[in-house]
């Protein structure tokens, strides 16, 4: 488990994905110019936009997939080959936008995701999933 956020960490995830043994999809998140946070408001609130993130992404994801942190700013989720994407994505959104009301600085989260079979290669599989994350991201700044 990560200490700070209580979902699963990044040993967790490789463990997981060593061997890919059935279908699903890989969730990234990638906190918007979180660097601003931390430069803005100092680390503690930091640390605190990291735990109500993860917190609601749990919230979203967990009943149909495995929730880890896997680097500072960044989360993923293992979604089971069953599971609604889209309907947990509008429940993400919510839950983010409900405590946003409350803590105004809770910065923006970028997503991208990509579809694997058992026996794909993870790194492949992330690294498109990364790519669409992006996507996302310039998608937002152009205010498309």
């Amino acid at each position: 488990m990560d200490g700070l956020t209580g979902l699963l960490n990044q040993n967790s995830y490789l463990n997981k994905t060593d061997a890919l043994s059935q279908n699903g999809t890989l969730i990234v998140f990638d906190i918007d110019d979180f660097k601003k946070i931390n430069d803005n408001y100092g680390h503690l609130i930091g640390d605190q936009c990291l735990k109500e993130i993860a917190a609601s992404i749990k919230k979203a994801y967990s009943k149909d997939g495995f929730c880890y942190r896997i680097d500072g700013d960044e989360f993923c989720v293992l979604l089971k080959e069953n599971a609604d994407a889209e309907a947990d994505y509008r429940k993400l959104i919510n839950e983010l936008n409900s405590r946003r009301k409350m803590q105004n600085y809770l910065p923006y989260v970028s997503i991208g995701s990509a579809s694997f079979t058992a026996g794909d290669d993870i790194l492949t599989v992330k690294e498109t999933a990364d790519q669409n994350m992006y996507q996302f991201k310039r998608r937002k700044k152009a205010g498309k």
